[in-house]
């Protein structure tokens, strides 16, 4: 909740504390970085360490977030630039603002996800897959990497054809990296379309490599901050290192649990994040799973879900 005190200071209090964020603001008194975006209900913050806090008055939870009481209110209390500083157990943003952290849980681990073991014999994955495509073909795509006018199209489809045959068929990774920076950075939005896409694959993938003796695949962090916004390739490179929120975490355990209906809700709860976030997310999960299937069971079905998806160049 938020009250005025002093008449100048706005004091808002921490619900809980991710992990990472929880590390990060740990260690003594001092200025920890500054605040980089804001938005009427959150804002993101850049560490002197280059790591990536994001504070909203929302519910979902991953291990670099702070979660306020819902009741706070950010409209105009944060302003971008603004120094954050760790003082105790209160993090003060500029000179008129600051959170109470006193009473905050730590949520989660320091990892959302752990390799998870993958059985595709039941056959309840691949049907889960084809009902979120009914899914997408129903909910309004545009902007998204499904939209065969937008600017990611072309990109997505050419990822789609070409990593599915180089991972199914071989254990290197120098193709996918190849192909996948034609992704990264493209599209509209606060992140764009194709570093969803892409982040939504490398999280999935990555959870399940161990299943295939396959090492996991991990973009170059600098590359990433070349070729899209820092914050941008802060959020994918925490997903390829299976460092993700709540939403994604449910829909990968639900993937590797084999529970076709907690598959689908974690699809439906993920698609309307964003713009077009979590619609770019979920097709590249579709397709890590497709893969991760066919991997499984010596079968080549993700080229139907391709199809299925229009990702075909």
């Amino acid at each position: 909740m938020a009250f005025k005190a002093q008449g100048l200071q706005t004091i808002l209090r921490a619900d809980s504390i991710g992990s990472l964020a929880a590390r990060t603001l740990h260690n003594g008194s001092k200025v920890i970085g500054k605040v980089t975006n804001t938005f009427p209900n959150s804002f993101y913050v850049q560490t002197f360490d280059d790591e990536l806090l994001f504070v909203t008055n929302r519910s979902l939870k991953s291990p670099i977030t702070i979660n306020l009481d819902s009741k706070s209110n950010l409209d105009g209390a944060v302003k971008p630039l603004q120094r954050i500083t760790i003082q105790s157990n209160t993090l003060l943003i500029g000179n008129d603002t600051c959170i109470a952290l006193d009473t905050a849980a730590v949520s989660g681990q320091p990892k959302a996800l752990r390799q998870s073991k993958f059985n595709a014999q039941s056959g309840q994955i691949g049907k889960a897959l084809y009902d979120a495509i009914l899914i997408l073909n129903i909910v309004d795509t545009k902007q998204s990497v499904l939209d065969k006018r937008g600017l990611v199209h072309k990109a997505a489809a050419e990822f789609a054809e070409r990593v599915s045959i180089s991972l199914r068929a071989a254990n290197t990774d120098g193709e996918f990296k190849e192909t996948a920076q034609g992704l990264i950075g493209l599209g509209f939005g606060f992140t764009p379309s194709g570093d969803d896409m892409l982040g939504g694959f490398l999280a999935t993938y990555n959870s399940f490599a161990s299943n295939f003796g396959r090492p996991q695949i991990l973009m170059e962090p600098a590359l990433l901050q070349r070729k899209t916004s820092w914050i941008s390739a802060k959020l994918l490179d925490y997903m390829q290192r299976l460092v993700v929120d709540d939403q994604v975490s449910h829909m990968i355990s639900s993937a590797a649990a084999g529970d076709r209906d907690q598959l689908i809700l974690a699809f439906e709860d993920l698609l309307p994040r964003g713009h077009t976030s979590g619609i770019d997310i979920s097709v590249g999960a579709i397709l890590a799973l497709g893969l991760i299937q066919d991997m499984a069971l010596k079968e080549k079905e993700t080229e139907f879900l391709r199809s299925s998806l229009g990702l075909v160049s």
